[in-house]
């Protein structure tokens, strides 16, 4: 429900942003959260780029067209990471990995991978990802 800050070095953070996409909250709580989220992405002159999660299952949902066409707009690398793709056969999961990296078309730093926590798959390209916008060398 807040803004969650990770510190990587003295230089370098992630910060995880409320999922307001998927809480069952009242709208004004999800009004408020959408408020921070648009302060924080409008305000950080240092932000390198965004991860941005979707369940494989029910990807493109309006809130991630909205982060998208935000992220266009403001010429921010986005990096789709396509979440719980343990779920699917992988004939299905390459399907819906097809139609987001469509949907990410027409801005070339913006990318997609399958993920799963659960079965540890794209772990290392998340940090690939990571490392480049940061400019950490693997293992930093």
């Amino acid at each position: 429900q807040h803004l969650v800050f990770f510190t990587l070095d003295d230089d370098h953070r992630l910060v995880d942003l409320p999922g307001y996409g998927y809480a069952r909250v009242p709208e004004a709580v999800k009004r408020q959260w959408g408020q921070a989220m648009e302060r924080y992405l409008s305000q950080r002159q240092s932000l390198k780029g965004l991860i941005l999660l979707m369940d494989i299952r029910h990807p493109l949902t309006d809130f991630d067209r909205q982060m998208l066409a935000y992220c266009a707009h403001r010429a921010l690398p986005i990096h789709v990471l396509l979440t719980k793709a343990d779920k699917l056969k992988r004939g299905p999961a390459m399907a819906s990995l097809h139609k987001v990296r469509k949907s990410l078309s027409d801005t070339p730093q913006n990318s997609a991978q399958l993920f799963s926590s659960l079965k540890k798959t794209g772990i290392d390209e998340a940090h690939d990802k990571l490392a480049g916008w940061l400019n950490l060398h693997r293992g930093d």
